[in-house]
């Protein structure tokens, strides 16, 4: 805590010694960074006499590292200006953290408005991006130690493992909060919930019931803000914020046996997608937008279609590990057996060739992965299943779905779309039954010839990858 009637020096660079005498070949008591502060307590031939309270000793510091305010009210106007211009300044997050903070202390409470907390917000996640290895892909030693100025102005940061190594830092959104409680300009209160339901801060980890309270509570703050209520760029976020998190409890839910909550989440994710306003989307959202495609198109089978009648029937039955939350087997007819999993199979989307020689199912691991279960008979009258993956370069995002048959019931109709290195990728595929190998490939349905010819008016009618 900041004592009154002091003066505060704000360090404004990074590895700034401070030394144990007033010369700059002093030895060095400890290194500051952007952001730090120390108590000014004297000056001498150009160099303040303070006490780092971080690291808790005196020193000096050069009167050209830092700038200097009084710690009182009449600073106010001054840090919240260096506050506004900070708070979009890449790599100066760590100072803008300090002004802000400092401007907190000492500012009339009644002055204090939602937008200086939007700052402090802004600013703290971003730190939190450059100072993330997984994505950075390095160890950063000033982001690290800028990453320890912002803490010792309160401000929290949590690890998050992400597994093969990869961790991810995360802003707690303390001041976000308070945009909510405090600030009545939408589009801030809509930039405080987007940060605030981010899933890229949630453990993958958590076991099923914590997911589901974790979704639902992102997607109940996502809904008291109306999209049409916001700048048009923003209100497009809100949506594909709600898409995701409503995708995201499909799955949840369905595993829970929970098939009405389900279908609503799945009809709540559709419908937020479809009334995003493509020509209001800013240019950095159009990867967002594909990725919530993914998210929703691999949810879509639990908004109640009914899989058509058939001779050729899909049966699924408990594995043995089974009581209601262990694997469940899958097969056809009598053959019950033919594979095992625990993810959600989704019996609507099952459907049969022509010559009831093949059926497939979609079958969904976990949220925002739906993989396409393949059954073929075989000359002696046996059913074989194989598995078609979004991709074969490890589970990421990304959706595979049945498109029809060809006319002789010999080649599978598939669109396969998945997000690799951060980039969505559609392929419409015609594959070759007797040997799963592809026939036939374009990213462009307009230009698929026999694809576009053979595909089924059901498919057309719910895909979104004709979006």
């Amino acid at each position: 805590m900041l004592a009154l009637a002091v003066t505060a020096a704000i360090v404004v660079g990074d590895g700034v010694a401070l030394r144990a005498s007033p010369d700059g070949d002093a030895a060095r008591q400890s290194v500051l960074y952007r952001g730090d502060w120390v108590e000014v307590r004297g000056e001498r031939k150009g160099w303040f006499k303070v006490y780092d309270h971080r690291h808790e000793r005196p020193g000096w510091i050069a009167e050209g590292r830092v700038r200097t305010y009084a710690v009182e009210p009449a600073s106010a106007a001054q840090l919240h200006a260096v506050v506004e211009f900070l708070r979009d300044t890449p790599g100066s997050e760590s100072l803008g953290i300090a002004y802000a903070a400092l401007y907190l202390k000492v500012a009339d409470g009644k002055e204090i408005d939602g937008a200086v907390f939007d700052a402090l917000g802004t600013m703290a996640t971003r730190l939190a991006q450059r100072g993330s290895a997984h994505d950075t892909g390095r160890t950063d030693t000033t982001v690290a130690a800028q990453l320890e100025v912002a803490e010792s102005w309160g401000i929290h940061f949590r690890s998050i493992e992400l597994g093969d190594g990869d961790t991810r830092i995360c802003y707690d959104g303390d001041a976000f909060r308070y945009v909510l409680a405090l600030d009545k300009n939408l589009d801030h209160q809509a930039r405080a919930t987007l940060a605030l339901t981010d899933r890229a801060c949630v453990s993958p980890t958590l076991a099923l019931t914590e997911k589901q309270t974790d979704d639902e509570a992102r997607l109940a703050l996502v809904d008291k803000l109306d999209p049409t209520r916001v700048t048009g760029w923003i209100g497009n976020e809100l949506r594909l914020r709600r898409a995701e998190l409503a995708s995201s409890l499909v799955w949840v839910r369905a595993k829970r046996g929970d098939a009405t909550g389900a279908k609503q989440a799945a009809e709540a994710a559709l419908q937020a997608f479809l009334r995003v306003d493509k020509a209001e989307l800013a240019d950095d959202d159009w990867s967002d937008f594909q990725q919530a495609a993914l998210h929703v198109a691999a949810s879509q089978w639990a908004t109640g279609a009914v899989a058509p009648a058939s001779k050729v029937t899909l049966a699924t039955t408990s594995g043995e590990n089974g009581e209601g939350r262990g694997e469940t087997c899958i097969g056809i007819g009598k053959t019950s057996s033919l594979r095992c999993t625990h993810g959600q199979i989704w019996n609507a989307s099952f459907r049969v060739a022509p010559n009831a020689t093949s059926a497939a199912v979609a079958v969904q691991p976990m949220p925002g992965w739906l993989e396409l279960w393949v059954f073929r008979k075989g000359n002696d009258g046996g059913w074989m299943v194989d598995v078609l993956t979004p991709t074969t370069e490890g589970v990421d995002l990304g959706y595979v779905e049945l498109a029809g048959w060809s006319p002789d019931s010999k080649s599978l109709l598939v669109v396969r779309e998945a997000r690799e290195a951060g980039v969505v990728h559609r392929a419409f595929q015609i594959v070759n039954l007797g040997t799963l190998a592809i026939e036939a490939q374009t990213q462009r349905f307009a230009g698929s010839g026999k694809f576009k010819q053979w595909a089924s008016s059901d498919w057309r009618g719910r895909t979104l990858a004709l979006r």
